[in-house]
């Protein structure tokens, strides 16, 4: 996927500057990324993420078969190089999908 079609109007990614891009994503693993819908909504759900809107990506990330699931988080994890970033992103992830089923 090309830097612009992974940074557009259609997620929020567009509201981070072309520094926090850098210093959060591996660009590398951005021009990985197949140019298809479900690597779109990977990464539109990723922007929600990232703007501080939680829920709404993880309601619809739970709608998916658990292989899904598995796919989109680990899209997530490979783009997201920054430690202080991922940490409190993998903590949500275990809180939300792990711990309440256990609960």
């Amino acid at each position: 996927m090309k830097l612009k079609e992974f940074i557009n109007e259609e997620n929020h990614l567009c509201n981070l500057t072309e520094d926090q891009i850098e210093e959060i994503f591996d660009l590398d693993e951005v021009k990985a990324l197949d140019n298809n819908e479900f690597e779109k909504q990977r990464v539109f759900w990723l922007s929600q993420y990232m703007v501080g809107n939680v829920s709404e990506p993880f309601e619809d990330i739970k709608k998916l078969e658990p292989a899904d699931q598995y796919r989109a988080f680990e899209t997530w994890i490979d783009l997201v190089k920054d430690v202080d970033t991922l940490k409190p992103m993998m903590k949500s992830i275990l809180q939300d999908f792990i711990k309440n089923k256990s609960v």
